[in-house]
Formats: C-alpha cells, sequence, structure tokens
C-alpha cells in the first residue's frame, strides 16, 4: 500500500470521520461501521483532504485540468482537490461545480467556475458511492454543459457494499458511465491496516472485527 493510503487511513480514525460501533443506515441495515466526510470541518483537515484526492487522481492516469464536484458535498472536495493538485504536483487545474438547476441570467448556465472546453479533462470527486445514480446523472449533466469528457472519479472512501439489488455500485457505475472510478483506499484496506498496527486494537477490537467479517459477508463485495 503506497504511503499515502496509509496517512489517510490513519487520518480517517484520527478526524473520527471511520467510527466503528453499531449504527443504523439510512437503508435499514444495521453496520458495525460508518464513514462521515463531515468530520472533514476544519481548514488543515480539508487542506489534507485534497493531498489525498490529489495523490490519487495523479495515479489514475494524465492530470485532469479541471476538478469537478458535484453539489453539495462535492463542492469543497473540488476545491481542495485543485489546490492540492497546484501545490503538490504543479498542476495548475482549474475547478468548478454544478448549480441544481441552470441559472438563466447574470454568468448563465448549470456550472460555476471555471467552464470545461472540449480540450479539457474533467476529474469527478466526491465522497462515496452508494448505488451510483447520482453519479450518472452528474455524468449526464457534464455532458449537457460541456464537450469534455469525465475522464475520471475520486471518492474517499470505497465501502464494498452492495447495493439493494446485490450489485457492486462502483463496478456498476464504471460499466454504465465508461469512467474509471478510483478510491483512496477500499475498506478492507482500512480493517488490514488496523489489524497491523501495534495500536489498531484500540479502535478495532477482535469482536468488531469479527462482526465487520459478518457483515461483509451478507452485505460486501469484493474489489478487483
Amino acid at each position: 500500500m503506497t504511503d499515502y493510503r496509509t496517512e489517510f487511513i490513519d487520518f480517517l480514525i484520527e478526524t473520527g470521520a471511520l467510527k466503528f460501533g453499531t449504527f443504523t443506515l439510512k437503508s435499514g441495515r444495521v453496520s458495525p461501521y460508518f464513514f462521515n466526510s463531515g468530520s472533514f470541518d476544519t481548514a488543515s483537515r480539508l487542506e489534507r483532504l485534497g493531498y489525498f484526492y490529489a495523490c490519487r487522481a495523479m495515479e489514475m492516469g494524465a492530470p485532469p485540468t479541471v476538478v469537478f464536484g458535484p453539489a453539495y458535498k462535492g463542492i469543497p472536495l473540488a476545491v481542495a482537490t485543485a489546490l492540492a493538485l497546484a501545490k503538490h504536483f504543479g498542476v495548475d487545474a482549474g475547478y468548478c461545480f454544478d448549480r441544481k438547476e441552470a441559472k438563466g441570467h447574470g454568468d448563465k448556465g448549470l456550472l460555476v467556475g471555471k467552464v470545461p472546453t472540449g480540450s479539457d479533462r474533467i476529474l469527478m470527486v466526491d465522497d462515496v458511492i452508494t448505488d451510483g445514480l447520482t453519479k450518472v446523472e452528474a455524468i449526464e449533466s457534464m455532458k449537457g454543459a460541456t464537450e469534455a469528457p469525465i475522464t475520471g472519479i475520486v471518492i474517499a472512501l470505497n465501502r464494498q457494499e452492495k447495493t439493494k439489488d446485490g450489485k457492486d455500485p462502483v463496478r456498476s457505475l464504471e460499466e454504465t458511465s465508461g469512467v474509471r472510478v478510483g478510491a483512496i483506499a477500499t475498506l478492507a484496506e482500512v480493517i488490514a491496516a488496523l489489524s497491523d498496527k501495534a495500536d489498531g486494537m484500540k479502535v478495532l477490537d477482535e469482536e468488531t472485527k469479527r462482526r465487520i467479517e459478518d457483515y461483509r459477508r451478507e452485505y460486501g463485495v469484493e474489489t478487483v
């Protein structure tokens, strides 16, 4: 595992963005873990998060020229990633986000920020993928706003959890959109990293690991 991924996993625990316990999800599932991107709620945390997104983006091929964050959670992620690309990799990418409805006056249109042209490469950033539907909608919306292709999607954590109809949401999104999806880390990588750390038992004891294994047997998907 690359160094930045290991640092990111530590970051998830330090910020409380990833917690272990008993959580009832919106789907009704009772999960032994919970990821909350709302924990990245200070300037220093957001700056650090942008670095991890930028690292993953640079691994996915040609650097993006525009970073797109779907409203609303994607907006700060797009800004943070663009800043980190410039600071750490010398990539001066633009950023943009979408309005919920296209504006008909002033700075008209769907997008706010740098509107991509046909020669741009767009990177989409978001926190997680639940069923992939909102990402598909965002991609289709972007097709109506610009000729530039979305060449990649970066999410923070791949929970490796199947949808209600038993599908892998990440794989389904890739197949539907033709866009590659990259996660900074997967749940399996988080579990493995914490299991290998001397102090990992402080946040992930054997009982919690057993509950996660049971949960993943029922709801998990394997990532290739």
